[in-house]
Parts: structure tokens; sequence; C-alpha cells
């Protein structure tokens, strides 16, 4: 993703709106509720919530890396994430959402920096692949995103802003593209974005927020195919 400091502002904007949303929705939720099943795979809600607090913390740790020069992993292991998330979804329901709210507003904070801050490295490492730092708010905001709808509650991809969802499926197009392995795809979306994925034989259009629902959950409301469609890609 091709971000400068100069998509900063805009950008932290956009982050304020979306984890407002997602956390109004959180502290909506029981703890019944909290423990129902999420559209995340073999997870409650209890744990998506608890990724996200993981996530605001790993992406701090990539900002702290790219001001100070200190190399900082986003997580010390998978293990390690694995097993933090379990711990926080195990947290009674007051306790997880006073956690999501601090990292969310400890994330905020740090990513400020990057309108001003003058960086001591341009590049920092997500998942072993290299990452621009200026792209880390918008990471964080397809992140509250996916799995705000994962929360499978009255809000959905729909009503995140319209240029967050084109953030996120930049990120998420970009994730296949990485594949060698992945049917080709022509995607064009109904807001006027065209992706191609390898041979793009087969045809994929919708709305910017059924395309991103696809990809990341295997949703097909909306969408206009033209061939087969192939077994989504699998996000966490």
């Amino acid at each position: 993703m091709n971000k400068t400091a100069a998509y900063m502002p805009a950008d932290l904007n956009r982050l304020e709106r979306e984890t407002g949303m997602m956390l109004a929705t959180v502290e909506s939720l029981s703890d019944d509720e909290l423990a129902a099943p999420s559209r995340c795979a073999g997870w409650t809600r209890a744990h998506v919530v608890a990724h996200l607090v993981g996530n605001a913390r790993g992406l701090g740790r990539l900002i702290d890396w790219a001001v100070t020069g200190t190399e900082t992993p986003m997580y010390a292991s998978m293990d390690q994430r694995n097993a933090e998330i379990e711990e926080l979804a195990a947290l009674p329901g007051a306790q997880l959402k006073q956690q999501v709210r601090e990292s969310s507003a400890e994330f905020a904070e740090k990513a400020a920096q990057l309108k001003s801050a003058k960086l001591a490295v341009t590049e920092v490492e997500r998942a072993g692949r290299p990452m621009n730092p200026y792209a880390i708010p918008a990471t964080r905001i397809s992140e509250v995103l996916i799995h705000h709808a994962d929360l499978e509650t009255l809000w959905d991809l729909e009503e995140a802003d319209i240029d967050a969802l084109e953030d996120a499926l930049d990120l998420a197009v970009e994730r296949i593209q990485a594949r060698e392995d992945y049917p080709g795809l022509s995607i064009v979306t109904d807001e006027g974005d065209e992706y191609t994925v390898g041979d793009g034989k087969i045809g994929l259009r919708g709305g910017r927020d059924a395309i991103l629902g696809w990809i990341t959950r295997g949703r097909t409301e909306r969408l206009k195919v033209d061939g087969a469609l192939p077994a989504p890609p699998k996000f966490a």
C-alpha cells in the first residue's frame, strides 16, 4: 500500500470514526452475547474482541519500531499471540471491554505520531513481509472493519466509510495477489475499482463491502460472478 505522511490526517479521521463505531457495538454486548459464536470460524465474539486488543498493541509496536528505529516485532510469536487471545477472551465482559477501549486509545495516540514524526526507518516487518509504516493506520482500520462485521450484529460493512472500505479491499486483494496458487480473478467494484489476480479468468463484481465480505469471510450476498467462484482465501 502506497501511503505517505500526507495521507495521515484523513486516515486518522477514519480510524477514529470506525473505531468509535466498533467500540459502541462492543459496549452493547452482554456477557452471554460475547460468549456466542462470531463469523470468524472457531471464535466467539469475545475472541474477536480479544484479537482487536492484541492487534492494536501489535500494530502499535510497529509504530514504535518506525519512530525509534529499535526493532520491535508485532508479536513475539504466533503461539504468544494466540495465547493472549485466549487469555483475554476468558475475561469478564466488563474487563474485556476496558481492554479494547484502552488498547484502541493507545494505538490512536501512537498513530498520531505519524503525522509529524520523522521516521527512523522507512520499512518495518509484519508477518514476515516488509511494510510501509504509513500504511499502519489503514491496516488497523481494515482489521477494525473486518472484525466489527465478524461480531454479526446490526452493524455491517456497508456502514463503513467508503474510503476505509477501499483501503481494506486494497489490502485484502494484495494478500491474494501474493498467492501464486490462487485462481485468477478479475474484480470490478460498483465504485469503479479494478483488480486482477493471476490470469483474471473469473469475473467478480459487487460493492466494495460485498467483495471484502467474500474475500475475508466467504459471504456471497450481492455478488455477480462470471465463472465458478473459488473457495475464498482464509483470513484470521
